[in-house]
């Protein structure tokens, strides 16, 4: 193989990675949130602030403004403690953003590294999603280092979802099976973030002989949503999954065909893995053929 082919195929690989892994990303969500909240926590401080006057004129005492001050002091540190996270979370965000060479992702992986030996659980994923592409039993080791126990249970479930996409990527469907079931999808902050962790779920139940139970999971997620954008391909390829499983065949390729229709070399994630049905192979294959992406193979004709 020439090293233009190489190249190819190394962009195809990485292609499939950026648009298949799973999003761990909860940054729009926290930020709508966090609005919502501020909003609410100003509006109360005013409350607070007109009650104490009442009081203070009424009592003719200064203790109603001494405790809505320090309400108000109250108020202002945890504004500021969850600002300074917040950007510290958008800073994480920023290293696995974007097309990465090589050569970037080493030096990323390098600013991280810090970060995880302290226990940073949004850096461990970070790191982890930096891994994923090239070295994705490292990115499992990554992971592991997550207490899932003691973290946060938004932290945990991504955590979950993404150790077990990993073992799905990698034909592990037991163990991906096994953290699927401990992921809880209704504490899921929003809507995109339970349909990204329920397209991993869904995958795991397919693959793992409960065809049926994952294609109802998904049925609750309408890809025209345009909440769903973010995660769609997450969740067609559940879907892809979840119809094979299911001697879906028709419902198998509609799915392979909006899935391809973003990116050809998408069907390629369908051919020579661990675990894959084989009628999905094939019909992957044959995709792959159409678009030109892999050539035809000789059909040989036996003639007796």
């Amino acid at each position: 193989m020439g090293k233009g082919s190489r190249n190819r195929a190394k962009q195809g690989r990485d292609e499939i990675a950026e648009l298949s892994q799973p999003k761990t990303s909860g940054l729009d969500a926290a930020k709508r949130q966090l609005k919502t909240a501020a909003k609410a926590t100003l509006i109360a401080l005013v409350v607070v602030w007109l009650l104490a006057l009442g009081f203070a004129t009424g009592l003719q005492t200064m203790i109603p403004y001494m405790v809505a001050a320090v309400l108000t002091l109250v108020a202002g540190v945890g504004a500021f403690l969850v600002q300074r996270n917040l950007k510290k979370s958008e800073s994480i965000s920023a290293l696995v953003s974007g097309e990465l060479s090589d050569e970037d992702r080493a030096v990323r992986l390098a600013e991280l590294d810090g970060r995880v030996a302290k226990g940073d659980a949004a850096a461990i994923l970070a790191k982890a999603q930096l891994q994923m592409q090239d070295a994705p039993r490292e990115a499992l080791a990554t992971l592991e280092g997550v207490d899932l126990d003691k973290a946060q249970k938004l932290i945990a479930a991504q955590v979950r979802a993404m150790r077990a996409m990993i073992h799905l990527n990698l034909g592990d469907v037991s163990d991906a099976r096994a953290l699927a079931e401990a992921i809880d999808l209704a504490k899921a902050p929003d809507p995109k973030s339970r349909a990204n962790l329920a397209a991993v779920v869904a995958e795991a139940w397919a693959r793992s002989g409960n065809p049926i139970e994952a294609s109802e999971l998904l049925d609750k997620y309408d890809l025209a949503d345009p909440e769903m954008a973010d995660v769609k391909l997450q969740l067609l390829r559940a879907r892809v999954f979840a119809s094979a499983h299911k001697q879906d065949l028709n419902g198998m390729r509609r799915a392979l065909k909006q899935l391809v229709e973003v990116s050809p070399q998408l069907a390629a994630m369908f051919v020579g893995q661990k675990r894959i049905h084989p009628l999905l192979q094939q019909e992957a294959k044959r995709v792959l053929e159409r678009s030109g992406l892999v050539p035809r193979q000789k059909i040989q004709v036996a003639r007796r």
